[in-house]
């Protein structure tokens, strides 16, 4: 098997020999030399990034640009912080300014962003074909139209101790039986990230969409989340509090709390995303060899994982858009995306990829997270998620603590729902 630094290499003499990211496919991105009218927005772009943590994103960008010698891609790397990303973004969008001609979003802004005007509308047959994910088409449409070239994507997987659990389970009862096993061994049974944040949106939300809740309607224009089946959901996580299945220590787990419990050998299972692989995997790890990966356990089944992920929008302000285009499809190639799995250890949007001998190899989890990506449910899509995440995990955090009822935590998040959406 070559290593990770061979295949990339691999991979970009290959692209560079073949032209394929000379001809991309489109008309917006005549080869290096070519001259074209000004009005077709053909020229270098800025791409305003968040943090890159793999350190790869310059050698994968260095190779469109090695093709493209007049339409270079400049790399701006943005604080790591999601919310100061967005703020960049927001400022430069109010501005008009166009100094960002690409932007790396979060799936959870497309609504946002692009009922603002700020977003250019993309070839849904180019960004958006039968080769992607549907889950990451989904997380870039807006009003019926893609606003975003989905660029990487995640979904939530229950890591397990395989030494000690034989057989994954798959619905919540069977989930709660095991944790017998975690008593017998002095180990905490179940977490997933309760603390009041982000995170916790996430966790409520797969809790009520794998009871069969949900929080707005597919417009975003009705809330939905006063229901039998959404009570049912948030009533399994205070259930679980309640019984000691989740130690109480967990209302303060972000994700890498949560993964230090299971990673020190503390827990039996734990909601996370795919990234915990690679340091369950570590030489030094406590339980290298000793865990494996499953689609969440539901109500009456497997369970729906919420959607995460990166989507490549163009600003409707940049000056290139027809480079801007040109260089988001090619992010979505297979080359580049054989870069972002096998350097960057981010999951395709590639649907093909999950099952690439060479690919799962590198990461042999992807056929399992293929699974849970094909049944994955994105956040509510609204212009107004903040206010609308806000609702979900400050109801939700009161009902884990027990300072509110299930029934009025419902009640109360619907009515901070309805107003969010006006």
């Amino acid at each position: 098997m070559r290593t990770k630094t061979q295949l990339v290499a691999a991979i970009t003499t290959t692209a560079l020999i073949g032209g394929v990211l000379a001809g991309c496919g489109s008309p917006a991105a005549p080869s290096s030399g070519t001259s074209a009218p000004a009005a077709e927005g053909i020229g270098p772009i800025t791409f305003a990034s968040g943090k890159d943590l793999t350190g790869a994103m310059p050698q994968l960008i260095d190779v469109w640009n090695k093709a493209h010698p007049d339409q270079k891609v400049t790399f701006l790397e943005l604080a790591a912080s999601p919310d100061d990303q967005r703020n960049s973004f927001v400022q430069d969008f109010q501005a008009k300014s166009g100094k960002y001609d690409v932007i790396w979003k979060d799936v959870v802004w497309t609504s946002e962003f692009a009922a603002r005007g700020w977003l250019e509308p993309l070839d849904a047959a180019k960004v958006g074909g039968d080769a992607i994910l549907p889950a990451a088409k989904a997380s870039a449409t807006y009003d019926g139209m893609m606003y975003g070239a989905p660029f990487m994507t995640n979904a939530g997987l229950l890591y397990y101790r395989s030494d000690l659990v034989k057989t994954p389970p798959t619905t919540w009862a069977e989930l709660e039986k095991d944790c017998a096993i975690a008593k017998a061994n002095k180990m905490d049974c179940y977490a997933g990230q309760f603390s009041q944040y982000e995170g916790l949106t996430v966790n409520v939300a797969e809790a009520i969409n794998s009871a069969g809740g949900s929080f707005l309607s597919a417009d975003g224009k009705t809330v939905t989340v006063d229901s039998p089946e959404a009570r049912a959901g948030l009533q399994h996580l205070v259930d679980m509090f309640k019984n000691g299945d989740v130690n109480q220590a967990a209302i303060t787990y972000k994700e890498q709390e949560s993964a230090n419990a299971f990673l020190e050998g503390k827990l039996l299972f734990l909601r996370n995303w795919p990234y915990v692989y690679t340091a369950a995997s570590a030489k030094d790890s406590k339980i290298k060899g000793k865990f494996d990966m499953a689609q969440l356990p539901g109500q009456n089944g497997v369970g729906v994982s919420s959607l995460g992920g990166i989507n490549l929008a163009v600003s409707a302000y940049s000056k290139n858009k027809g480079t801007a285009k040109a260089w988001v499809e090619w992010m979505q190639s297979d080359e580049a995306q054989r870069v972002l799995v096998s350097v960057m250890n981010q999951a395709s949007v590639r649907t093909a990829l999950y099952t690439d001998p060479e690919m799962v190899k590198l990461s042999p989890y992807l056929p399992t997270l293929q699974k849970s990506e094909l049944t994955a449910v994105p956040r509510p899509q609204t212009p107004n998620y903040n206010a609308v995440s806000l609702a979900i995990q400050k109801n939700g955090y009161e009902a884990l603590q027990g300072r509110m009822s299930v029934d009025d935590a419902i009640k109360q998040m619907a009515a901070e729902l309805q107003q969010a959406i006006q």
